[in-house]
């Protein structure tokens, strides 16, 4: 299936007889510009200049719906390129509601089931069982290449499905169980090769051979909860398990309790393995998993002001790190305080931002500064960095924003970094007649 193919079946989606419904459609139009300047050499630079359109529309008509969203780019050196990159991120046809439990997804779209993440070509499916009290929810179709444009022929080197089961029948709590196998192709390369020529042992020639290798695919099983009690309790953890390395890829747990209404404390835990392709080559290295242990506190001093901080311990294999962070949030802006030592380096930070909306918000300035000194290990320099940004959002109209900031920069290896984005963005929800005699 192409790309095309899909995009014919979308006026199925808001086709009618002369009775039919309205359609009601909505969208979000977005054009940005970015610009900055690069040394290519020393004493040489050159302006770059890149420009962004998305595209985000969505067309329904009782319980069909279509939606997609697109980005464009263009732009290069000191000029636009004449042809630029246009990558489908969502195109996708939705059936809701079927018998009151089931909705259906058909095309290029975003999947969220638990362990299984990405975008896939192909469909979804959603039940909702015992009133919505259980979720199920699955998946199954190709994965997308990195541009982002046709879809793959070859599915059953790249299948990408699984699922997801949520329940809330236990008071106070979510639980969910999913499964996802994701397969990837792997490109085939020319590489040199040693033959024997004919029957001697003595005699060698190196010559180019096609290396072509089986797809890849990552397998994996997870467990998630959430508890909560009121506002004063509320606990999650979650355990992901390699079904090809037969052993734990990830656990995270954390907790949350409000010791008054003004204090709260905060405990978490991660184990996290790095994600390999099975049989790859980057599986026969030897590679470490990482634990991290963080607590922390928050105060709300008055319904503006919160004031936090949190403290962690990375574990490593035989060596630790630390980090650490404070600051304060308000409705407006944050300053914050950050650092850490150890086997990750030592770094302190600091940064403040904030914005203030002025003209009933039809003008909402913002200004941002932080600084941070480094150094990777003890026997390197200390460097420093410090950066800047200004900006500023205007909204003449509830449909219309148009948003300007600049960003400059100095280090060790830049004395001067600046850069410019503009975005302008529109967005619109009409009801529509096309296909009946219904006027609004």
């Amino acid at each position: 299936m192409k790309l095309r193919a899909i995009t014919a079946l979308l006026p199925l989606c808001i086709l009618g007889t002369g009775s039919a419904p309205a359609q009601f459609a909505s969208g979000r139009l977005t054009t940005s510009f970015y610009t900055f300047q690069r040394f290519d050499t020393v004493g040489s630079s050159r302006t770059y200049l890149r420009a962004f359109q998305s595209v985000q529309l969505s067309f329904a008509q009782q319980d069909f719906s279509v939606h997609t969203y697109l980005q464009g780019a263009a732009g290069g050196a000191n000029q636009f390129r004449e042809n630029g990159d246009v990558r489908f991120y969502n195109l996708y046809l939705r059936w809701a509601n079927i018998g009151k439990v089931l909705d259906l997804d058909l095309g290029r779209q975003a999947v969220y089931a638990g362990v299984g993440m990405g975008t896939i070509d192909g469909l979804t499916a959603r039940a909702k069982i015992l009133e919505g009290q259980v979720v199920v929810n699955g998946y199954g179709g190709s994965t997308v290449n990195d541009e982002y444009t046709g879809v793959r022929k070859n599915w059953h080197d790249n299948l990408n499905l699984g699922g997801q089961v949520l329940t809330t029948l236990v008071p106070g709590a979510r639980i969910g169980l999913s499964y996802t196998y994701r397969g990837e192709e792997r490109d085939a390369y020319v590489a040199m090769r040693e033959t024997a020529l004919g029957d001697s042992l003595k005699t060698y020639l190196t010559l180019p051979f096609l290396i072509q290798n089986a797809s890849n695919a990552v397998q994996l099983g997870s467990a998630d909860a959430s508890w909560s009690y009121g506002n004063i309790v509320s606990v999650y953890g979650r355990y992901d398990y390699d079904l090809n390395y037969m052993q734990t890829s990830r656990g995270q747990g954390s907790v949350r309790v409000r010791v008054t209404d003004a204090l709260a404390l905060t405990g978490d835990y991660s184990y996290r393995r790095p994600q390999l392709s099975f049989n790859s080559i980057f599986s026969v290295f030897s590679f470490n998993s990482t634990r991290e242990i963080e607590g922390g506190a928050e105060y709300r001093i008055t319904p503006l002001f919160q004031v936090f901080g949190r403290m962690g311990v990375v574990s490593y294999t035989d060596t630790t790190s630390m980090t650490w962070t404070a600051g304060v949030n308000s409705g407006y802006g944050s300053v914050s305080y950050s650092g850490g030592t150890g086997y990750a380096g030592q770094l302190e930070s600091f940064s403040i931002q904030g914005a203030y909306p002025l003209c009933d918000r039809l003008l909402i300035p913002s200004l941002g500064l932080s600084w941070a000194s480094y150094r990777l290990s003890a026997d390197d320099p200390v460097d420093h960095a410090l950066a800047l940004l200004a900006g500023a959002t205007v909204r003449p109209t509830r449909n219309f924003s148009f948003d300007v900031q600049a960003q400059w920069m100095t280090n060790r290896l830049y004395s001067r970094d600046m850069r410019l984005q503009v975005k302008l963005m529109y967005w619109f929800a009409d009801r529509l007649s096309l296909f009946s005699q219904e006027v609004n």
